[in-house]
This record gives structure tokens, sequence and C-alpha cells, in this order.
């Protein structure tokens, strides 16, 4: 059984189902009060000099902050985090999910009171895109609402974006996005250490096989599929599907057996 596994196992109330949608609905309310009191977020925002003075819920509310006030790209923002946040929590289960986005938010914290804040919302934002696109690498969507993308390249498109934008910017924005980084590594390095060697032993049997049987339409479609008992989202669609700590996907049944395995 792995640390993160034991936490759960321990703390299992720290899991808050749905907690990405409530920080998508807060982010409405914010907005909603800019409008009826423009500059009302100032109050909210993660300001180490106010936060040395009492005001200490900004440790907390800066999180509440919409990345943009715009009335037409709002709506996107806010339906595009709640969808990642769902898609999070479909893969890892309400307990990883709340778990990363904690860090997250602490780190982001820490490294705003030692260096000042810069951007921190957007930064722990970007951090769900990238969590997403490492547990749904396949997903596409529409880029400017027309080209249609695989989301594993629109979100390592925006780190090279963010990385070159930070060149540039203050210590602070460059500690955060390092800091974020950090945090995503530490939680889906197994995964992505996984799905390379998949890629590479599927690239190896290429070159050493000349002839392969193609995968049948439900292998290419489905969206999980269980390592253990090759059942897919297609064959059972009743079936639940997270994403272990060694990277593969098992069904809600053989990943209790995979955990127990865990030494």
């Amino acid at each position: 059984m792995t640390f993160i596994d034991r936490l759960e196992h321990r703390y299992p109330w720290l899991a808050v189902p749905g907690l990405i949608r409530y920080v998508a609905l807060f982010n409405a309310l914010v907005f909603l009060l800019h409008f009826i009191a423009p500059g009302y977020e100032t109050i909210l925002t993660l300001n180490r000099e106010a936060i040395l003075q009492g005001e200490v819920w900004r440790l907390i509310t800066w999180i509440f902050i919409p990345e943009t006030f715009q009335p037409f790209w709002i709506l996107f923002a806010l339906l595009f985090l709640w969808f990642l946040g769902d898609g999070l929590e479909e893969a890892l289960g309400a307990f990883r999910t709340t778990l990363f986005y904690l860090t997250g938010m602490i780190a982001c914290t820490v490294v705003a009171l030692i260096f000042g804040s810069y951007g921190a919302n957007t930064f722990l934002n970007l951090s769900l895109l990238y969590a997403f696109a490492t547990v749904h690498p396949d997903y596409q969507v529409l880029l400017m609402f027309i080209i249609p993308v695989r989301i594993s390249w629109l979100a390592i498109f925006s780190c090279l974006l963010t990385a070159i934008g930070t060149l540039g910017q203050p210590i602070a924005a460059k500690a955060a996005l390092v800091i974020t980084l950090s945090n995503y590594a530490l939680f889906f390095w197994p995964i992505l250490y996984s799905q390379y060697q998949c890629s590479y032993s599927k690239n190896a049997g290429k070159r050493n096989i000349p002839l392969l049987k193609k995968k049948t339409l439900t292998e290419e479609v489905s969206l999980h599929y269980c390592s253990i008992c090759k059942q897919t989202d297609r064959t059972s669609p009743d079936l639940d599907f997270r994403v272990a700590s060694d990277g593969n996907e098992y069904c809600m049944e053989h990943l209790s057996l995979q955990n127990n395995e865990l030494p």
C-alpha cells in the first residue's frame, strides 16, 4: 500500500467530492460581486502584507478569484475548470483529487508569502489541466471552438508558453511555476513513467514484429481499461475505473486487490 493509499485509508474525511465544482461556483459568485461592487475582489487576493496584518482569510479566498472578468470568456473558463475537476475525480477519485489540489494550493500560498503573489490562481488552475491531460491524454477539445486537438498537446503547448512567458517576469512568477510543476510531478510521475514504458514497448514491438494484430474497435475507442480483467468502459459501462499509484488503470474490484498487494 502506497503512502497516499495509507492516507486515504486513515483520513477518508479529507476527500471533498466535487471540490473543483465548488471552486468554480465561488469563482462565479466573485465574478458577479465584481460587477455589483467593482474592486470587491481586492479583499480576497493573496496579499502578503495584508495577511501579516491579520487578514488571514486571504490564505484561502484567493482561489475563488476567477482568472478573467471578461463577460464573454468567464463562462467558458468556469465550465472548463468544472470539466477538468470532474475528469480528474473520475480517474483518480475524490481523495486524490482533493489532495492534489490542496497541496498545490498550499505550495502556491507558501511561494506567495516568500516571494510575493503573482497569478497564483492561474498557475494552480494550469496544474489541473496538466493533471487531466495525464490521465486522459487522448481526449479531444475544440481549440477556438473549431479545431479538434488532443488535450495532451494543448497541455504541453500551454506549459511551454507559460514557461516562456515567465522568463521576463518577477521571481514570484518563476517560483509559482516551479512549485506548481513540482506538485504535479510528485503526484503524476508514476503515470507518466508507465505511459512512457507502454509507448516504448509498443514502438519496439512494431520494429520487431512485421505483422501485428489490429486492435478491435472497442479497444480503440475505450477511455478506461482494467489492467487485470481487461474490461473497458465500452464492454462494461456500469463499472467504475481508477488510476492507481503504479500508473495503471483498474476497475474498482481489482483496484482494491492491487492496493492490498502493494508493499
